[in-house]
């Protein structure tokens, strides 16, 4: 005699309310501990989304074929995923809205003040740059990327033995003239 239970999907003659219950009993408590522990939900919208996935299922099971109760499980926890990242793609922004305080408006102000402070400095450095001749830009470009000033002599038409020298002051003069321009 066979007492193996027989496979949720396979269950016949069970009404719409007894088929929810026993896709709950063999399901539900699973479902929970996934939502709670991996997914840090809290316990009512975990069983808000228990119960919407067991309903999906039981309305779209009869369209499929299963060929075991682990592809049927399968069925159902890729039903309660998309249901888990739906739900946390709507609500995602209202937990960070949640944590807001006065204090995020001031960091948020000193953020832009920043980021002017960023552009001018930058505004000042491409004057700087546009006011040198060519050759000297790609010298400090082509080091600052750490070529060879073997390789930087082909494109400056400059000896190689003097990108150094010319290196070191090109530096110091563009840090002594974006000091005095922020000044």
């Amino acid at each position: 005699m066979n007492n193996a239970p027989v496979e949720t999907y396979n269950l016949k003659g069970l009404g719409r309310n007894e088929l929810i219950a026993a896709v709950y009993n063999r399901y539900g408590k699973k479902l929970y501990s996934y939502a709670v522990r991996s997914w840090n939900m809290e316990e009512d919208a975990a069983w808000e989304l228990i119960y919407k996935t067991l309903y999906k299922v039981i309305d779209s099971y009869e369209n499929y074929r299963f060929e075991t109760e682990e592809k049927f499980a399968s069925f159902i926890f890729k039903i309660f995923i998309n249901y888990l990242r739906n739900y946390y793609r709507d609500h995602k922004n209202e937990k960070m809205l949640a944590f807001s305080t006065i204090d995020d408006v001031d960091a948020a102000t000193k953020e832009i003040n920043e980021e002017e402070q960023i552009s001018k400095k930058m505004q000042v450095l491409n004057e700087v740059l546009g006011e040198m001749q060519d050759w000297e830009r790609m010298l400090l470009l082509m080091r600052s990327e750490g070529r060879a000033y073997s390789e930087i002599a082909q494109y400056v038409d400059k000896p190689e033995n003097q990108l150094k020298v010319y290196y070191q002051r090109l530096k110091e003069q563009l840090t002594k003239k974006l000091n005095d321009r922020s000044e």
